[in-house]
C-alpha cells in the first residue's frame, strides 16, 4: 500500500505588479476606431438613403398636386369663358333681372379726365343741375 503526500505552498500573488502590454493596448484601440469609423459610415449611408426615398415620395406628391391645380385651372378656364358669354348675360339679364335696352338719352359717357358729377335730369321750367357723387369703395359698388 502505497501513502500519498501532498505539500501546499500557498503563493502570495498580492505583490506582483502586472506590466502593461502596450501592443495589445494598441490593437484594441484601432481595431475599436476602425469598427466606428465603419458603423458611423455605415449609419451615414442609411441616413441617405432614407432622406432620398422621403424627397422621392415628396416629389411625387408635389407632382400629384401640381397635376390637380392644373386640372383646377382648367376648368376654372372653362367655366369663366361659359360665364362671361356675352348672350348668356344678355339672357339672364332680360329674363331673370327684367332688364331692357336703354333707351336714347339714358347713356351716360364719362372721359377718364372728366369730374366726378351726374347731370341731373332737367325739373319742368328749371335748368339743368350738376348733381355730385361721393366714390364709393369698390365693395359697396359692388354690392349694388
Amino acid at each position: 500500500m502505497a501513502i500519498e503526500v501532498h505539500f501546499e505552498k500557498h503563493i502570495m500573488n498580492s505583490k506582483v505588479i502586472r506590466e502593461t502590454d502596450t501592443k495589445s493596448h494598441r490593437d484594441y484601440i484601432i481595431v475599436t476606431a476602425l469598427a466606428t469609423m465603419f458603423l458611423l459610415g455605415l449609419f451615414a449611408y442609411g441616413w441617405q438613403h432614407y432622406q432620398w426615398i422621403q424627397y422621392g415620395y415628396k416629389i411625387e406628391e408635389a407632382q400629384k398636386k401640381k397635376e390637380q391645380l392644373a386640372e383646377i385651372g382648367r376648368q376654372l378656364r372653362l367655366e369663366r369663358a361659359s360665364l362671361s358669354n356675352p348672350q348668356r348675360i344678355d339672357s339672364i339679364a332680360r329674363k331673370q333681372l327684367g332688364m331692357v335696352v336703354p333707351a336714347p338719352g339714358q347713356l351716360v359717357t364719362f372721359n377718364a379726365d372728366a369730374p366726378l358729377t351726374i347731370p341731373a335730369p332737367p325739373s319742368q321750367g328749371q335748368p339743368a343741375q350738376q348733381a355730385e357723387v361721393q366714390p364709393q369703395p369698390a365693395a359697396l359698388a359692388a354690392k349694388r
